[in-house]
């Protein structure tokens, strides 16, 4: 706001205008404009960008509540304080005035006491507003700032990672591209997703520390003593502020599903779900890098053979079902989420129906008829597949 405020009046009422003009003449912090009619006022206002609108009710070529949202529309305006002048008595147009953007009102006929009241208050209002946006605008940039730098350290540590670990950045990547997939199926709220991606691409990072270098590859030996490189990854997250979250996720990694892991030996839901997707991918990919002309699919069957041990089992089934191809469109579009009891003769499977343990029990294209119905819900008495099944949304 400058030194000296501006006011514009937007009256027609010559007596309103000069008990204005009378009341302001002797503040020299105000120095008022006066506006016959909204077209005009409305010019004025983006033109001068006035500190304090006061506004008749009756104000000629428009309608006073539709002059008012067109000034809380422009950006330009939007601190601007608007007061309007209504007669006593009129509730309806006090409230109506909330709706569109009114701060406050003056009772005609107008009183040069109240006048300078009101312009008082609402300056101080204004002034109020601006410090607030200022301190804004600041901690915004603040904020960016500290988000530049905090970039820029992840950037750091990943070069430092794939320095010492070529392949590791783009692994890590992969890693982290599918874990988003995996997670949407759970249903993972997208305010959680950045932990589980700087912990997928960087949860290496403790190798570039660990005395022993890189451990053995295969899933098995992971399991045994390959575990011990995520200290190190959690030690170095730890230090850094605004990794808490990752460094959750990065230390229950090695956690078994039937509680022999490690560090803590969490088990089932006690382990992060972020950690179980990236367990199961980790090992998928540790396994991949040892193999020539490696099977994703061969693989994946060798982890199922752990499923319900080391790994959360529904991490498994989703997992299969990204690989096969999966995506979101498929599930939000061809595909549908049947509850076991609604499934009908009839039906294509679009994904395995597997149990909750990660037994599979019907592969996906499956057409269902009324014999395998039978086997579904003797097996969902016995197990109830909380899940439901995946149906083709054409075969509905």
């Amino acid at each position: 706001m400058s030194e000296q405020a501006i006011l514009l009046l937007v009256d027609r009422d010559e007596r309103s205008i000069q008990t204005f003009r009378a009341t302001l003449e002797v503040e020299r912090r105000v120095r008022l404009v006066v506006a016959p009619n909204g077209e005009d006022a409305l010019r004025m206002a983006r033109d001068i960008r006035p500190d304090l609108v006061v506004i008749a009710h009756d104000i000629q070529g428009t309608n006073v509540f539709s002059f008012c949202q067109a000034l809380r529309q422009d950006a330009g305006l939007e601190s601007t304080m608007l007061v309007l002048e209504i007669e006593r008595g009129a509730n309806d147009m006090r409230f109506a005035g909330l709706t569109f953007g009114v701060d406050e009102y003056l009772t005609r006929p107008v009183e040069p006491a109240e006048v300078l009241t009101k312009v008082h208050t609402m300056l101080r209002l204004r002034k109020a507003y601006e410090a607030v946006r200022a301190d804004q605008a600041e901690l915004k940039q603040l904020h960016e700032t500290l988000r530049a730098s905090f970039d820029q350290l992840l950037q750091l540590m990943a070069r430092v990672l794939d320095m010492r670990l070529p392949g590791a950045a783009e692994r890590g990547r992969r890693i982290a591209e599918l874990a988003r997939k995996v997670a949407d199926r759970f249903g993972v709220p997208a305010t959680h997703l950045n932990d589980l991606e700087v912990a997928a691409r960087l949860h290496e990072l403790g190798r570039v520390v660990w005395s022993q270098g890189e451990a053995s590859a295969t899933p098995t030996a992971r399991t045994l003593d390959d575990w011990k490189y995520i200290v190190g990854t959690r030690a170095v997250f730890s230090q850094v502020e605004g990794l808490a979250g990752a460094t959750e996720l990065v230390g229950a990694l090695y956690e078994n599903w039937d509680g022999s892991g490690h560090p803590d030996h969490l088990q089932s839901g006690q382990i992060p779900l972020r950690s179980r997707i990236l367990r199961v991918l980790v090992d998928l990919f540790a396994t991949l890098g040892t193999r020539t002309n490696p099977s994703t699919t061969d693989v994946l069957e060798e982890l199922q053979d752990h499923a319900g041990t080391r790994y959360d089992p529904m991490v498994i089934v989703h997992l299969r079902a990204v690989l096969q191809g999966a995506n979101d469109g498929d599930v939000r579009g061809r595909r549908v989420v049947v509850p076991v009891p609604q499934l009908k003769a009839g039906m294509v499977l679009a994904e395995d129906l597997c149990t909750d343990s990660g037994l599979k029990l019907l592969a996906r294209n499956t057409r269902l008829t009324l014999p395998t119905l039978e086997v579904i819900l003797r097996r969902h008495a016995a197990e109830p597949l909380a899940n439901g099944a995946t149906i083709t949304r054409d075969s509905l």
